[in-house]
């Protein structure tokens, strides 16, 4: 491709030429792709609270007692003895004592423990997009003349 040489002023790319110009015959206009990237929401799936109900075996070790019976045995005062030697009668009589046992009483009982809320994060990544784009170009060229 060849330049050709130009009075000043009369060179195509010159500016004061294109400005003194009205006529566009020697003009062309120039394309040129341009990537234009947009979004687009598409449904994924759905998500869903349910509640529901399960059971768990729970061992849980509690500590229990029963009260038994036993005897105490104590030396007699002075004055039983007294008596006895006396000879008066012992007093007969009996005595009793409760006895108690503590046993586990299980129940259950229901008590709010949590607030469970379904909601949408968003997550972001980035993506590249690879895109093969065309451009016009324009470059002058000279017809020579053959010369005898």
């Amino acid at each position: 491709m060849a330049v050709q040489n130009t009075a000043p002023g009369q060179d195509p790319r010159d500016p004061r030429r294109a400005a003194s110009q009205d006529d566009d015959r020697a003009s062309v206009i120039r394309h040129e792709e341009r990537l234009v990237i947009n979004r687009e929401q598409q449904e994924t799936g759905r998500a869903r609270l349910r509640k529901y109900v399960v059971t768990e075996p729970v061992r849980q070790e509690v500590t229990v007692g029963s009260e038994e019976p036993d005897l105490v045995r104590t030396p007699i005062t002075a004055e039983e003895r007294q008596a006895f030697l006396d000879g008066r009668e012992l007093p007969l009589g009996e005595d009793e004592v409760i006895l108690y046992r503590s046993e586990p009483v299980v129940q259950t009982v229901r008590v709010p423990y949590q607030r469970v809320r379904l909601v949408a994060r968003r997550v972001e990544r980035t993506e590249v997009v690879e895109e093969t784009l065309r451009k016009e170009r324009v470059d002058i060229e000279t017809l020579d003349e053959p010369r005898g």
